[in-house]
């Protein structure tokens, strides 16, 4: 008897990320600490991959409304789970980077004041990004499970749609040369605004070409190669909005506020340098 080849079906992976986000949002609300709010985050994203995925395939039933509707709850969840990540991992660079000078014979006693007054604007940040995100939890809880559910049996007729490797990698690909033109006034913002692009367009063909079969071998490494390019890009990120964030509660000129936003332009360099490798 021939061996079957191994193959990926997006609804029935939709389906079992569905499942995950689930999961992770009543972990969420039970226990709403740093690896939780991450389990949510990432959730989203893959389900947001797995609609992606759905949007690149042809022929499918109508489903667009509730794609829609599946899509409007997931950005909002999403945001408001990022929000809180990144106020956690903001504060984490700080309490680093003040650890890295205590290193030194003698820290500037200026340095500690401004990393005590931006960890405690965090912190307030934080609490109130920790409120929104339970609210917005506990408005969905019921919400979001009857919005894919209705989803999924829209979906039904093409349960059992298969993709081999090769057409996996393909959309894949296509998700992340999918990026939206942008069109902003300033050259500067313009640029700014397609590398973000570019981070979340990896981040979502990454979950996309992860969700496979043990066997997909080289859609695993495809999928590092993205998950290389989203983690040069989401340093970046991180510094960068924590450069910004400086800038606002100390000013510019502020040591921390210098220090932050060299970090952010080494990022970047990095970041622009993974974006000439070839995926």
């Amino acid at each position: 008897m021939a061996k079957a080849n191994p193959s990926a079906h997006p609804v029935q992976l939709l389906r079992e990320s569905v499942f995950s986000l689930e999961a992770s949002a009543l972990l969420c609300l039970a226990r709403p600490g740093k690896i939780a709010v991450h389990r949510l985050r990432t959730s989203t994203r893959r389900v947001e991959a797995q609609l992606e995925l759905l949007s690149l395939l042809p022929d499918l039933p109508p489903h667009q409304p509730q794609a829609r509707k599946a899509s409007r709850l997931l950005k909002q969840l999403r945001h408001a789970a990022g929000r809180l990540r990144d106020i956690d991992v903001q504060r984490d660079l700080v309490r680093n980077e003040v650890a890295a000078r205590n290193e030194m014979p003698q820290p500037a006693r200026e340095l500690l004041r401004e990393a005590r007054h931006l960890r405690r604007a965090l912190k307030c940040k934080g609490e109130k990004a920790s409120d929104r995100l339970l609210r917005l939890l506990h408005k969905q809880r019921a919400q979001l499970p009857l919005v894919f559910k209705e989803l999924l049996n829209a979906l039904t007729p093409v349960d059992s749609i298969a993709l081999s490797e090769t057409e996996l990698i393909a959309l894949a690909r296509d998700c992340f040369r999918n990026r939206r033109a942008l069109h902003l006034p300033d050259a500067a913002s313009q640029k700014t605004a397609e590398l973000h692009e570019i981070r979340k367009r990896a981040k979502l063909a990454r979950y996309l070409a992860e969700s496979v079969p043990p066997s997909f071998l080289q859609s695993r490494r495809i999928a590092a190669r993205f998950a290389a390019l989203q983690q040069a890009g989401g340093e970046w990120h991180d510094w960068l909005l924590l450069a910004e964030f400086a800038a606002r509660e100390l000013g510019p000129s502020a040591e921390l506020s210098r220090s932050f936003a060299e970090h952010a332009s080494r990022s970047l360099h990095s970041f622009q340098r993974r974006l000439r490798y070839k995926i």
